[in-house]
């Protein structure tokens, strides 16, 4: 049952879900420390009940400019390979289960976005990408030419 629970939220205009099991919690963020010399999609990092965690922008992970962090901000706070990471988000909506199954997205996404989702799938009348957070945490590298 708890592969059909999901996080609905909204990133970069863009409703997703996020399955309940990559999801460690949804928090206020306070103001980010800057990491000097960081990639361009990380925000910084904060501080949560004596463990830092490292901020992503998932706008720019996906190719779109940073957003700026705004104290208070809610934030999805996951694991990813033992490490504390949280994901910007524009809204949390919602954690509900979703009966319908996860579909191959079958439409053209942005190269970035194409990059984070795993899936679509259906819920109250809208398609929803079904993203991974741990796609979000390191940016491809470029090519030499």
């Amino acid at each position: 049952m708890m592969d059909k629970l999901y996080l609905i939220a909204r990133i970069a205009d863009t409703r997703v879900a996020l399955r309940s099991r990559a999801i460690h919690s949804v928090v206020a963020v306070g103001t980010p420390v800057e990491v000097p010399a960081a990639p361009p999609h990380v925000a910084g990092l904060f501080a949560l009940r004596s463990r830092v965690f490292t901020l992503i922008d998932p706008h720019v992970v996906i190719g779109l400019p940073p957003v700026p962090v705004a104290s208070g901000q809610r934030v999805i706070v996951v694991d990813v390979a033992d490490h504390g990471y949280a994901l910007l988000a524009d809204e949390v909506e919602d954690v509900c289960f979703i009966d319908e199954p996860e579909t191959r997205v079958a439409g053209k996404l942005t190269e970035g976005w194409a990059r984070v989702a795993d899936a679509v799938i259906e819920h109250q009348g809208a398609s929803l990408l079904v993203v991974d957070p741990s796609h979000f945490i390191s940016l491809p590298t470029a090519r030499a030419a």
